[in-house]
């Protein structure tokens, strides 16, 4: 809308919906057809049921999924208020930029039929640290029913969050040469909220868990050298959205300032310099941290055996002897998930953002050719990275830099498990090394936390031919290096690895052209149609 002769106001709405549907082929296949129990079969609805998700360790699986029955769905509305004028030799750009992203997700892979793994586990000997055939012993694993994997029961989430973000750039021609850009940009991101308050919120590394006194006297009539009985602790566990924890899924800083500067100069008639710096800010939102529903979404494992293959209490015919877990959400406090792997964010989170800048050079070549020569720079800081929050304490591994069959036989000896009987996933024995884990009672423990950074460095060469006689032709050409640390090379490291990226392409070329065909008015040919 055209306000003054100088002023020009752009408003625009948006709504953007995606859905993400996934059913397989196979829905409604009776799971009895092959040969498991009815009390398997009764834990699925019949005209739900999906041939089993089974792999092995040395072939080809069968009944594969992409990402498990059910739908996805993304919902942002979007609303862009954008103001132009011109004041003497400032052109001025002010704007609003107000969005609101929800998801809504309700999948369930293994919740229609298990998840069958088959390997060496309880086929590889004569010892329980002998290595693995390459081929068989997965087989043999299935030969002889005893499976891995597991069956969950699912919920289903949905999560919004709110951007708001406002700028103003000048751009001031100080000169016929030269032309200055200066912008600074504010922007507010809430964290996420779900809607019925069905998700973790952080874990809780300091309180003692509620089946710590009965671990603490089981572990006394059978301690380990390594861990004295004063020493033993069984802390942590998940804290939940809702009530007096707040429906926010984590705090984050409320404002972040996002500065602009650009320089441009012309150095000749056919010559410009240019130069540039600034700050970007990526999101936490929902496309990057959906919902972590551990407690809401109970997994329950396959367990094959209790006491290391002496006896079998699971088979291929009847995986689930007692049942599948019903999800206690967060009624189940820090006794959610006992023994298994765990995913948290962080209570407190910060953005990742990026500082770029550049200085280049272009300039105009005989025959219409145009040169373009630019470094370029990239920093970026706060990547999320996933730590281990249960690794063993590093004094206790291998410093040989080669395979140490004494320490790895040190730590997975066995011993009595503490916390048997407590839950049913523990087994009858526990291996040295997850007894000297700092949260023993659980499997892995992934937090996200915003520890990684990366560089990139990079000269950009670009030759153009301008468009003329028909064809304009492209060839561009990148020298660049990209290093980053967002990874642990040992779980139990203080920070990530630093060095050449995984996205590292030092040489990059590319040629392009784009010739207009002579038919047509005014062309060789057809020049009257």
């Amino acid at each position: 809308y055209v306000l003054s002769t100088n002023t020009i106001l752009n408003i625009r709405y948006g709504i953007t919906q995606q859905d993400f549907p996934e059913t397989r082929e196979s829905q409604g296949f009776d799971l009895s057809s092959l040969g498991f129990s009815s009390n398997l079969t009764n834990l699925v609805a019949k005209n739900l049921a999906t041939f089993p998700n089974t792999s092995f360790s040395s072939l080809l699986g069968l009944g594969q999924i992409a990402t498990g029955d059910g739908t996805n769905t993304g919902l942002v509305h979007s609303l862009n208020g954008n103001l132009t004028t011109q004041r003497g030799s400032h052109n001025l750009h002010y704007g609003v930029d107000a969005r609101l992203y929800r998801a809504f997700a309700a999948r369930y892979p293994y919740d229609i039929s298990p998840q069958l793994t088959f390997n060496s586990a309880y086929t590889n000997g004569p010892f329980n640290t002998s290595s693995a055939a390459p081929f068989g012993q997965d087989i043999a694993s299935f030969l002889f029913g005893i499976p891995q994997g597991q069956m969950t029961r699912s919920a289903s989430y949905a999560t919004q969050e709110f951007y708001l973000g406002g700028f103003l750039q000048d751009d001031w021609k100080l000169s016929r040469k030269l032309t200055l850009n200066v912008g600074l940009r504010v922007e507010h991101e809430t964290p996420v909220t779900e809607r019925y308050d069905r998700s973790v919120k952080g874990f809780d590394y300091t309180s003692a868990n509620p089946i710590q006194a009965q671990a603490l006297a089981n572990y006394a009539n059978n301690p380990i050298p390594d861990l004295p009985v004063s020493a033993f602790q069984v802390l942590g566990g998940l804290q939940f959205a809702g009530g007096s924890n707040g429906r926010d899924l984590w705090s984050q800083p409320s404002l972040v300032f996002l500065p602009r500067f650009g320089l441009a100069y012309q150095l000749g008639p056919k010559t410009v310099i240019r130069t540039g710096y600034g700050i970007y800010y990526d999101t936490l939102g929902t496309n990057r941290s959906p919902a972590i529903q551990t407690g809401f979404t109970a997994s329950t494992p396959i367990i094959p055996s209790y006491d290391n293959g002496q006896t079998f209490a699971a088979t291929l015919a009847n995986p689930f002897p007692n049942g599948l877990q019903s999800p206690l959400g967060a009624a189940g406090g820090l006794t959610t998930n006992l023994g298994q792997s765990l995913t948290v964010y962080p209570t407190k989170r910060v953005q990742p953002y990026t500082q770029r800048w550049s200085f280049g050079l272009q300039h105009e070549l005989p025959a219409g050719f145009l040169l373009d020569a630019s470094y370029v720079g990239n920093h970026s800081i706060h990547l999320q990275v996933n730590r281990e929050l249960n690794a063993s304490d590093p004094s206790y591994l291998s410093t040989t830099g080669a395979s140490d069959e004494q320490t790895i036989n040190y730590l997975s000896q066995t011993f009595p498990n503490p916390f048997y009987g407590l839950s049913s996933v523990y087994g009858k024995t526990i291996t040295r090394s997850d007894l000297l884990r700092p949260y023993p009672e659980f499997g892995s423990i992934q937090e996200m936390e915003p520890i990684g950074y990366a560089w990139y460095h990079a000269l950009q060469l670009q030759v153009v031919k301008r468009f003329s006689h028909g064809y304009t032709l492209n060839v561009a050409y990148t020298f660049s290096k990209s290093l980053d640390a967002t990874s642990f090379l040992n779980a139990s490291d203080k920070t990530p690895w630093y060095g050449i990226s995984t996205a590292d392409r030092p040489h990059r070329l590319v040629i392009s052209g784009i010739w207009e065909l002579p038919i047509g008015r005014g062309r060789a040919f057809a020049s009257e149609v």
